[in-house]
């Protein structure tokens, strides 16, 4: 038989299984244990239908061999297999929602990089026209990372939707006189976006490299520049 505990303990649980607001599919001990009270309650159900009524012993001739009593599983109930079904379900919807944020992640070459920042479009920093040659519009620059500027300008396809082109370089380094420019240091890099794929360039320093003096960076430090031209931000990844 069950105890006056046991019986209060599920009724408890069967009103956070089946009542308005039920939460017990969140909870796996508690659905257990209302798996485990349903279970035992079957089985003392059970008993009770087998226990047959006492008729007048027949006489020892009219007596007919029975068969030994077959051992029965404890029987689930149905409320029991909805709840479990509906716990599994959870499970599963909660599996595909981390297969989808997997698939959706932002780092575009699948690569295990983190992403470290954002730069915004800076109005203030004046790109050095010597590197944008036979560009007369649409160049900007953006915030800086580690000593290093990006810009963005049009490439020379035709179409609103054309896609940019980018430079990334430490300004630094950078050296102008006479209508031209030198530049002293490793990384001076150019992409253009090809349709679809957004500009985008990347880089290893090394310990012998200029740029990274003007970083707190460790040399071996891979960084990733992408052009976002849905938000006109640059998306910096660290490797």
């Amino acid at each position: 038989m069950t105890s006056i505990d046991d019986d209060d303990e599920l009724a408890t649980l069967r009103r956070r299984a089946y009542a308005p607001g039920a939460d017990i599919s969140s909870d796996p001990a508690a659905l257990r244990r209302l798996m485990e009270l349903e279970q035992r309650e079957a089985v003392v159900e059970d008993a009770a239908d087998r226990v047959p009524e006492t008729p007048h012993a027949p006489a020892e001739d009219e007596r007919e061999p029975q068969a030994p009593p077959r051992r029965r599983m404890p029987r689930l109930r149905r409320s029991s297999v909805i709840v479990l079904s509906a716990a599994v379900l959870v499970v599963v919807c909660a599996a595909t929602a981390i297969i989808v944020v997997q698939r959706t992640q932002t780092d575009p070459l699948q690569a295990g990089a983190t992403q470290v920042a954002r730069l915004a479009a800076d109005p203030s920093f004046d790109v050095p026209s010597v590197l944008t040659p036979g560009v007369s519009s649409g160049t900007t620059g953006y915030a800086e990372y580690e000593g290093f500027r990006v810009a963005t300008y049009a490439s020379f396809d035709t179409g609103d939707d054309a896609a940019k082109c980018m430079t990334v370089w430490q300004p630094d380094l950078l050296d102008i006189s006479g209508g031209g420019f030198s530049y002293d240091g490793r990384f001076f890099l150019t992409s253009c976006g090809a349709g679809v794929f957004p500009a985008n360039t990347m880089l290893h320093l090394s310990e012998d490299s200029a740029e990274i003096r003007a970083t707190d960076l460790p040399a071996g430090t891979s960084l990733h520049f992408v052009y976002d031209k849905t938000n006109d931000e640059i998306v910096v990844f660290r490797g």
